[in-house]
C-alpha cells in the first residue's frame, strides 16, 4: 500500500512531506502527494505542475529525502475541497494519509480546524497529523 500526503505550500506541510517521505522508506511503500486544485476555473498549466513539483521536491531536499522517489496526484474541487481529497485518497489506494497541521492553542485543539475534523472523520484510513517543527532557539 502507499503513503499518501496532503500537499499543502506553508510549514505544516513541508512537515507532513517529510513525515511522508520518512513513513515511505521506512515501511519501503510508494510516497504518493495528494494535491486539490483550488480554482477549477482556472486550468492547471505545465508552469503550474512544475512549480508545484518544485515545491515537493524543495520539502523533500531540505528534510533530507531527496532522493526519494514520488509521484504528484492532483484534483479539482467545485467548491468542497475536503470531499474532493476523501475522493482522491480513496482512489489511492492507500493504506495511510498524513496531514500537516498548525500548531494551536488549547481551545484551537479541542475544536480542531473543521477541515481536518473532516477528513478524520470521512477516510476510511489511518490518518497521521503531524506538526511543523518548533522553531531552533
Amino acid at each position: 500500500m502507499a503513503i499518501a500526503v496532503v500537499h499543502k505550500d506553508s510549514p505544516e506541510g513541508r512537515a507532513a512531506i517529510v513525515a511522508g517521505a520518512r513513513e515511505s522508506v521506512n515501511r519501503r511503500e510508494p510516497l504518493l502527494v495528494l494535491h486539490v486544485i483550488d480554482d477549477i476555473n482556472l486550468a492547471e498549466t505545465d508552469e503550474d505542475s512544475a512549480a508545484l513539483r518544485g515545491e515537493i521536491q524543495s520539502a523533500l531536499d531540505a528534510g533530507g529525502f531527496s532522493e526519494t522517489p514520488w509521484e504528484l496526484r492532483t484534483t479539482e474541487h467545485d467548491g468542497d475541497p475536503v470531499t474532493a481529497l476523501v475522493q482522491l485518497t480513496e482512489s489511492t489506494g492507500a493504506g495511510l494519509l498524513i496531514v500537516g497541521t498548525r500548531r494551536m492553542s488549547p481551545i484551537g485543539k479541542f475544536l480542531l480546524e473543521r477541515p481536518l475534523q473532516r477528513l478524520l472523520l470521512e477516510v476510511e484510513v489511518p490518518i497521521l497529523v503531524v506538526k511543523d517543527p518548533l522553531p531552533s532557539e
